[in-house]
C-alpha cells in the first residue's frame, strides 16, 4: 500500500509539471542585426591613407603654384640686359657675357634664366669659368647636384665636379641665402627654408587626389524603417548593385529607399585649403599672388594696377636674385668695371603715366622734344633739340574785349522815366 501512494504521488508531480509548462513562457531569439565583418580591409572604411611625403625639387616642382611661380621669375628675368659701366660710363659688354656659354651657344638670357632657376630650387648656383690668354673664354652653369663643396683640414672650402676636384678660381658660387648654421658651405633657397608649407601643399594635393578612389565615400544609402536580417540586407544591396551596373530599373523591396550622397565639389576639392597654401607659395617666392590666378580681395585686376604687380614683382621677388647675379658678373670683370640690369623697359609705366610725365617735363623745360621723341622710339625733328619756349600771350588775352551794354529793355526804361 506504500508502494501504491509512493507511485501516486510520483505520477501527480509529473502532470502538474507538465500542466505549469503550458503557461511558461519561452524566451523567444531575435535575430542578429546586419554588422559589417570584422575582417573587411581597413580602406574600406577609413579616411584615404596618406602616403609618405617627400620633400624634393621634383616633388615641390609637381605642384601647380611653385612651377608656375620659378616660370614667372625666370621668363622675367629673361627679358632684362645686362650691361657694364665704369662709373656712369656705359661700356661694349665683353663676348663672354653676350653669349657666356659659347661652347653650347647659351644666350646671355638663357645663362641668366637658368641660374635664377638653380638658385630658387636649390638655393646655389654654380659657374664654371674658362680662363684663356686674353681673359675668360666661357663661363657655363652647373648643376648643383654636379657640384659639392667641402673643407680640408685646414679650414679652406675646396669644389669638387662630378667627384673630381677644381680650382677654387674655375667656381663662381652663388648662395641665396645663408644658411643659419655656423659656417655653412650652402646655401638656401625658399623650399629649403619653407619645407613645412610645401609639404602641407604635397599632403593636400596627396589627399585630395585619394579622396575620391580610396576614401570610404559612398554614393548612396539604402535605408529603411524595417528590421533586415544580415542575409536579407546583402542580398538588396547587391541587387541594387547589379540594377546599377546594367543601367535598368531598380526594383527596392523591404520599404527600402535610396538617398544618393551628393558633394559639394567646392569641399570635396579643398578650393579654400588649397587657395591658402597658393598665396602662401606666392610669398614664399615673392610673386604676387595675382600671377597665380589670385586677385586681391576688393581690387580689380586693371592696367593700371598690372604695372604695380609689375613694379611688385621686381621688388620683392626679383630683386633678390638680381642683386646677387650683378655681383657675380661684377666679380668676373675688370678692377673698376660692374654689371648693372637695365630695368627702364621692364619697369616702364603705361602710356598714360608716361605722357603726363612728359608733359610736366616739357612744361618745366627740363626735356627737349627730341628726348622724349627718343624715349618713345621715335625720330627726331628738325627744331626738337630745343627747349620748348613758352608762348607769349596775345594782346586779346592781355586785355580781354569789352563787351557793349545790352539795350535797357522796357521795364527799365519806365522806371528811369
Amino acid at each position: 500500500m506504500w508502494k501504491h501512494k509512493r507511485n501516486q504521488r510520483r505520477w501527480y508531480s509529473r502532470r502538474s509539471m507538465g500542466l505549469f509548462d503550458r503557461f511558461r513562457t519561452t524566451e523567444v531569439v531575435a535575430p542578429s542585426a546586419y554588422v559589417p565583418k570584422e575582417d573587411r580591409a581597413l580602406s574600406d572604411i577609413l579616411p584615404p591613407a596618406r602616403t609618405e611625403i617627400t620633400v624634393s625639387t621634383t616633388s615641390a616642382l609637381s605642384l601647380i603654384p611653385v612651377s608656375r611661380s620659378i616660370a614667372v621669375l625666370e621668363t622675367a628675368i629673361m627679358q632684362i640686359p645686362v650691361e657694364v659701366f665704369r662709373g656712369e660710363e656705359q661700356l661694349e659688354s665683353p663676348l663672354w657675357l653676350q653669349t657666356p656659354d659659347i661652347e653650347n651657344n647659351v644666350s646671355q638670357a638663357e645663362f641668366i634664366g637658368t641660374t635664377l632657376v638653380h638658385l630658387t630650387l636649390h638655393g646655389n648656383a654654380f659657374w664654371y669659368v674658362t680662363r684663356g690668354a686674353r681673359g675668360i673664354a666661357n663661363v657655363q652653369v652647373l648643376h648643383p647636384e654636379q657640384v659639392a663643396v667641402n673643407q680640408d683640414n685646414t679650414g679652406k672650402t675646396y669644389y669638387t665636379v662630378n667627384g673630381k676636384k677644381v680650382p677654387n678660381e674655375n667656381i663662381k658660387h652663388i648662395k641665396l641665402w645663408h644658411r643659419p648654421q655656423l659656417n655653412a658651405l650652402l646655401g638656401e633657397g625658399p623650399i629649403q627654408r619653407h619645407k613645412y608649407i610645401v609639404r602641407q601643399a604635397l599632403d593636400l594635393q596627396d589627399y585630395a587626389d585619394n579622396w575620391f578612389r580610396r576614401a570610404a565615400v559612398p554614393t548612396g544609402t539604402l535605408t529603411t524603417t524595417e528590421f533586415l536580417s544580415a542575409d536579407v540586407a546583402l542580398q538588396n544591396k547587391q541587387a541594387f548593385i547589379d540594377s546599377q551596373r546594367e543601367r535598368s530599373v531598380a526594383v527596392l523591396s523591404s520599404g527600402l529607399t535610396y538617398d544618393p550622397v551628393a558633394l559639394d565639389p567646392e569641399k570635396a576639392q579643398f578650393l579654400e585649403n588649397q587657395k591658402f597654401i597658393t598665396r602662401q607659395i606666392s610669398n614664399m617666392f615673392g610673386v604676387p599672388s595675382v600671377y597665380l590666378g589670385l586677385s586681391v580681395e576688393g581690387a580689380g585686376m586693371t592696367y593700371t594696377n598690372g604695372n604695380e604687380d609689375r613694379n611688385k614683382l621686381y621688388e620683392d621677388g626679383l630683386q633678390q636674385y638680381i642683386v646677387r647675379i650683378e655681383q657675380a658678373l661684377s666679380d668676373l670683370l675688370p678692377r673698376g668695371q660692374y654689371a648693372k640690369f637695365n630695368l627702364t623697359e621692364f619697369l616702364r609705366p603705361n602710356q598714360l603715366v608716361r605722357f603726363q610725365s612728359y608733359a610736366i617735363a616739357l612744361d618745366k623745360k627740363f626735356m627737349t622734344p627730341n628726348e622724349v621723341r627718343e624715349l618713345e622710339g621715335m625720330m627726331a625733328i628738325e627744331g626738337g633739340d630745343e627747349v620748348a619756349a613758352t608762348p607769349a600771350p596775345t594782346p586779346n588775352q592781355e586785355q580781354p574785349a569789352q563787351q557793349d551794354e545790352p539795350e535797357p529793355t522796357r521795364s527799365k526804361k519806365r522806371s528811369k522815366k
